[in-house]
């Protein structure tokens, strides 16, 4: 049913969480993963920090997969994380992203506000990506 699946990651608990499903449904259907680190060109912090976190985390995912011998692509990119997704999953031929509701800087203030709204990417992903998607809490 599914032969590529986008996994887009910040390494927050809620990503953790879609890396695993991800990385199961991949294992069930014989797919391949696709995992994304978006560096966001408007950050303040120091792109060579920034790339070594996002480094980790694409590793990370791949050393989960390795265990059920499920392939990864890694993408650790720079750019706007909405229009590059976009890219990465039209030139991948994704057919499934699984995502998480929200990113790492919304761990603690989404504690009091789990049920009311998914973050920012998460949202423009829904209302503007034509292939199905999974948010995993």
């Amino acid at each position: 049913m599914f032969k590529t699946i986008m996994v887009p990651s910040d390494g927050s608990k809620y990503s953790k969480k879609a890396e695993d499903l991800a990385i199961e449904i991949a294992n069930k259907h014989d797919a391949k993963i696709v995992a994304i680190y978006v560096i966001n060109e408007n950050l303040s912090q120091t792109y060579e920090a920034l790339e070594d976190f996002g480094n980790i985390i694409l590793n990370n995912i791949t050393k989960k997969a390795k265990k059920f011998n499920v392939n990864v692509v890694e993408h650790l990119i720079t750019g706007d994380p909405l229009r590059d997704m976009k890219f990465i999953a039209k030139q991948s031929k994704s057919d499934l992203i699984v995502i998480s509701p929200y990113g790492s800087n919304q761990d603690d203030y989404q504690n009091q506000y789990d049920n009311l709204f998914f973050g920012s990417i998460t949202d423009r992903v829904l209302k503007t990506f034509d292939i199905p998607i999974l948010i995993v809490k």
